[in-house]
């Protein structure tokens, strides 16, 4: 059966919102984590993840996370 306008359009909507949750969740858990290892995570390092929206640029984040000496060894910036 053919889908109908309203039904790709309500498709399309629930995987954007899909999409939208894998990207908080990434940024969540390398801002947990973060916290959990250095207690004080400057607002602008938080800024700057949260506004992070590509997965593998995420993931290496949470990588940095798990194995940085200090938050000055965090790069939200790539090369």
């Amino acid at each position: 059966m053919a889908q109908t306008t309203a039904e790709f359009l309500i498709e399309q909507g629930m995987q954007l919102g899909v999409e939208k949750g894998k990207t908080a969740g990434k940024q969540d858990a390398v801002l947990k984590l973060l916290h959990l290892r250095f207690q004080h995570v400057p607002e602008t390092l938080s800024r700057e993840i949260s506004n992070i929206h590509n997965h593998t640029r995420l993931d290496i984040l949470l990588e940095q996370a798990m194995t940085v000496e200090s938050l000055d060894e965090i790069d939200t910036h790539f090369s």
